[in-house]
């Protein structure tokens, strides 16, 4: 790294959190990790992060020496720059990791009595990306009667993402069932046609996504009973 600011504490992790532990630095170190190189990528990969403030946190980052900007060819109508890690920033994907873990960890032992982001991350492992309408999606779960009240899975060209809370975007489709209602379904305990009938599950968006549903998760044993007829 260069240029840091001088600071009379010689602590690493002190140093660390006053570099980086900011909201957004390690989310845009995480973007750039699985490929979400181009301005516009990183930004549409983290709603509620303004154009302005991101532009500044990659400059902030490029100084540091954890990124760097790649000039691109004219021909590229897209983006003019590709910004890419550095050997210190890729440096940071243990630490990224192990925040993840934990952050998963103490979610499912506070927030999680439901389970659910058990069945999140086993929906996430599933998600069948050939099928999805032009390879992504944004879906809002909204729970009822559970003490977590909604999730998000998104899944993009630099993988599927699944987390409990509210995504800070625009989801492609809002999905208001239970988590033992979509635990059911996933396992093919019951059929989407069933719950549907019984106001167990409801879709808010565009129709063809509501009937895409069951096949985003073609290869799990939920194939047998995800059954969209009749939306």
């Amino acid at each position: 790294m260069r240029d840091l600011p001088a600071s009379a504490d010689y602590c690493g992790v002190s140093t660390a959190t006053r570099l980086i532990a900011d909201r957004w630095s390690l989310l845009v170190v995480r973007e750039l990790a699985v490929e979400n190189t181009r301005f516009s990528e990183i930004h549409d990969a983290l709603p509620g992060l303004s154009r302005s403030l991101l532009s500044s946190r990659l400059r902030y980052l490029e100084r540091l020496g954890i990124i760097e900007r790649l000039d691109l060819c004219q021909g590229d109508r897209r983006s003019k720059h590709l910004y890419v890690l550095t050997e210190v920033g890729w440096g940071l994907m243990p630490v990224l990791r192990a925040l993840g873990d934990w952050g998963m960890q103490f979610q499912a032992d506070s927030d999680d009595p439901s389970g659910m982001q058990v069945d999140l991350q086993r929906m996430k492992e599933s998600v069948d990306r050939s099928s999805l309408p032009s390879g992504r999606i944004s879906i809002q779960f909204l729970f009822a009667r559970s003490e977590q009240h909604s999730a998000w899975l998104r899944v993009d060209r630099a993988g599927a993402r699944a987390c409990l809370g509210v995504w800070e975007g625009d989801p492609n489709l809002v999905v208001r069932s239970t988590p033992a209602t979509l635990s059911d379904l996933y396992w093919g305990q019951r059929t989407c046609r069933d719950a549907i009938a019984n106001r167990d599950i409801t879709f808010e968006g565009p129709v063809k996504y509501a009937r895409g549903f069951s096949g985003w998760f073609s290869n799990r044993p939920a194939v047998r009973g995800f059954d969209t007829v009749g939306l």
